[in-house]
């Protein structure tokens, strides 16, 4: 097998969105299969864990990103989810018996490689209703798509954000990792991972407040005067002037998440592709699931359980489903700064080299 089919694979799968742009995966190639796995030493502490449902549609989205690359350059290869590869090496995928059905070159101009969000203001004009429809209809496994446009639901959909955004900025463990995602200086931008605060609408001094708040005491000490209610709205405030809002519902199991990860990847490529902007909400799911997994502040839980009551109400959830995220979508007003990736050396590893 030519290793240099294999890094294109990579580089398909490395492009895929994940939390804070934590880029939490590592590649193994051994020769015979390319080994999916969470980088659990480069990553620990700084992301959401491995069994999360965050790390879940992640690793849709990589899957999908390889679907879509491949179909593209007419590549084929057998998939195998959740395998235990070795006694230690738990792997999220392996892709075994890969093809090239016929000559390709390097294809670096595929639209995968063009996905991107973009947190700046959009135009007010709506969002066609062809492009609608084809995304409510579109599905994958039990994961679904609900589209909003009418304006006084996007208000609905901005409560819950701001409610969701009160209580995370009110969790130490979720400040926490959002202020070590931040990257300030041009040197901390050139490690090539988690957010450039470029990649952010804020306001004049936005960014002082910012490294003013990353140590939890500081945060903490704000909030007693309602610092996090403050934020909250601001977080919310994109939401409400939305053309539009796309919600991701599916199972609430780790499948379920992983389709949820491959329609949202191929949604936003499709969106992208057609000069439409995205910005991607987790709060609420992130939310929703750690009411499951308890890991939300006692003090808190009376209001995530309400926000859960809301979330079940607006996106119409059925029994054992959960939103997994919201897309504000709509034509922009300004050319957003890309996210980086990781240099390939940092993420693969070819085995079969001594």
């Amino acid at each position: 097998m030519d290793v240099s089919l294999v890094k294109q694979l990579v580089k398909s799968a490395h492009a895929a969105p994940s939390g804070d742009n934590t880029q939490p995966w590592h590649f193994d190639w051994d020769g015979h299969s390319l080994i999916i796995r969470y980088d659990t030493n480069r990553v620990r502490g700084k992301t959401f864990p491995q069994k999360s449902a965050a790390t879940h549609i992640a690793i849709g989205s990589l899957i999908e990103n390889i679907h879509q690359f491949s179909m593209g350059a007419n590549i084929s290869y057998d998939l195998s989810l959740w395998p235990e590869h070795s006694e230690k090496l738990t792997a999220y995928a392996v892709i075994s018996n890969i093809r090239a059905n016929a000559h390709i070159s390097e294809n670096s101009k595929h639209v995968l490689f063009k996905r991107h969000t973009n947190r700046f203001p959009y135009k007010k004009g709506s969002v066609s209703e062809s492009t609608i429809k084809l995304m409510t209809n579109s599905t994958k496994g039990d994961a679904r798509i609900q589209v909003f446009n009418d304006k006084s639901l996007i208000k609905t959909a901005a409560r819950l954000i701001t409610n969701a955004s009160e209580v995370r900025f009110q969790t130490q463990e979720v400040h926490e990792w959002l202020g070590r995602s931040f990257r300030f200086s041009a040197e901390d931008v050139r490690k090539s991972d988690g957010l450039d605060i470029k990649t952010l609408d804020l306001p004049l001094g936005g960014t002082l407040f910012l490294r003013f708040i990353r140590p939890w005491s500081r945060m903490q000490a704000l909030n007693r005067i309602g610092a996090y209610k403050l934020l909250a709205a601001i977080d919310a405030a994109p939401i409400k002037a939305a053309p539009a809002l796309v919600a991701f519902i599916a199972p609430q199991t780790p499948q379920g998440a992983l389709d949820a990860g491959r329609l949202l990847t191929r949604t936003w490529i499709q969106l992208n592709a057609q000069g439409i902007a995205v910005q991607p909400y987790y709060v609420v799911a992130d939310q929703l699931t750690r009411l499951v997994d308890k890991t939300v502040p006692s003090e808190l839980i009376g209001q995530v359980k309400e926000l859960k009551k809301q979330s079940q109400e607006l996106f119409q959830l059925r029994e054992n489903e959960t939103l997994y995220m919201l897309f504000r979508i709509g034509y922009p007003t300004k050319d957003p700064v890309r996210s980086r990736r990781l240099p390939i050396d940092q993420v693969f590893t070819d085995l079969t080299t001594p």
